[in-house]
């Protein structure tokens, strides 16, 4: 009797990312976590081997210690290890060396690229750019998370051709952490904002907002939470202090994705008050599949899933009035209208379903050619 054995091909990728969660720091880095976690749901024949800086650190010689670690690893996996490519998140970080073992030998590399590699907001970021743009010249692939920033790579890295590019939204949303579990929506005057406390993301858009809500006598009964981690979490602490705003405002601090799918179920709408060219910004999704609509800035890919009186409200970015004035028009919608936002809002984050973004991504690494 003849027994047909089949050989599955394993295929072994080098994952790299500066950004990864660790137990103390769970909520660093989730979407590379979410993405790699995504392919392993969706493909039993791809093998990661991992090469992470887990969790954040302000300690300035902490992190010069976890970078040397880092590119230490970077170089020895890279130059004495086989793979069938190596997979780069966060691209600027990890160019520099990646850069000298590519002097040394050839290998295959897919570059995942953010918002932030290519929106340079400072000096050091537009030197590691142009550290890492012969690297996505020469990519055999480069990652995009949206097709609007697929036109950005596009105009701002000269040389890299539209064939390089996919469009792969961040690992998804994962609907068995993201979903609804409300079988009817009540209003609960409670409003989230869910992103860095950083420059540029707009807390500071949103309290002035509700100052002038306060002043105007419409955010009566309102409860506003800020949920994230930053540079400048003391300063939103004194700005709702010296704003008055201590009634209508509390900061939670980062929380785990499971922690933020109990959030956007318990909120009417969230804030996406952001001042940057977002690649994506997953967590408006994220809030969406939660049956939580989004207000959201018009501006980079945003526009792309909040559409405007139905999956949520855009404003001005950076225009305060304008958000003030579109947080009024949603608690001004009958019950009606907000449900069938809210569905709306569900239907448009099920686009982006993590499983599916994976299947396609999964499809597309077994279409790069074995010998390049």
């Amino acid at each position: 009797m003849q027994i047909n054995i089949c050989k599955v091909n394993i295929m072994k990728i080098l994952l790299i990312s500066n950004m990864y969660p660790s137990a103390k720091d769970k909520t660093y880095g989730t979407f590379v976590k979410m993405f790699k976690e995504g392919i392993e749901r969706n493909t039993n024949d791809i093998l990661f081997d991992c090469c992470f800086i887990r969790g954040r650190s302000n300690n300035f010689m902490v992190k010069v210690y976890k970078y040397f670690v880092f590119y230490s690893v970077i170089v020895y996996k890279v130059l004495f290890t086989k793979y069938d490519f190596i997979y780069n998140h966060q691209i600027t970080h990890s160019a520099p060396v990646l850069r000298i073992c590519r002097y040394l030998r050839k290998f295959k590399l897919v570059m995942n690229i953010h918002g932030s590699d290519v929106v340079t907001i400072d000096k050091t970021s537009k030197l590691l750019l142009g550290i890492a743009s012969p690297l996505l010249i020469d990519s055999i692939l480069i990652v995009v998370p949206s097709e609007y920033f697929k036109n950005i790579v596009l105009d701002k890295i000269l040389g890299v051709s539209p064939n390089q590019l996919f469009v792969s939204a961040s690992g998804g949303v994962c609907k068995e952490v993201f979903t609804c579990k409300k079988n009817h929506w009540v209003v609960t005057n409670t409003i989230v904002y869910v992103s860095r406390i950083d420059a540029g993301k707009g807390w500071d858009v949103l309290l002035d907002a509700v100052s002038e809500l306060k002043s105007r006598k419409e955010i009566k009964e309102k409860r506003i939470l800020f949920v994230g981690y930053g540079v400048q979490t003391e300063l939103l602490k004194k700005r709702i202090q010296e704003l008055g705003l201590l009634e209508f405002c509390d900061y939670l601090g980062p929380k785990t994705h499971q922690e933020l799918s109990e959030l956007y179920n318990q909120a009417d709408v969230m804030i996406f008050p952001t001042m940057l060219y977002e690649s994506l910004g997953l967590v408006g999704l994220e809030a969406m599949a939660c049956g939580c609509p989004v207000i959201g800035s018009n501006i980079g890919c945003l526009p792309e899933y909040i559409k405007d009186e139905t999956t949520g409200f855009l404003f001005e970015s950076g225009n305060s009035h304008e958000l003030a004035n579109r947080i009024v028009d949603y608690y001004n919608l009958s019950d009606n209208q907000k449900d069938i936002m809210r569905m709306q809002a569900i239907k448009m984050a099920g686009k982006y379903d993590s499983d599916e973004i994976s299947q396609r991504l999964v499809n597309k690494f077994k279409d790069i050619p074995f010998n390049i």
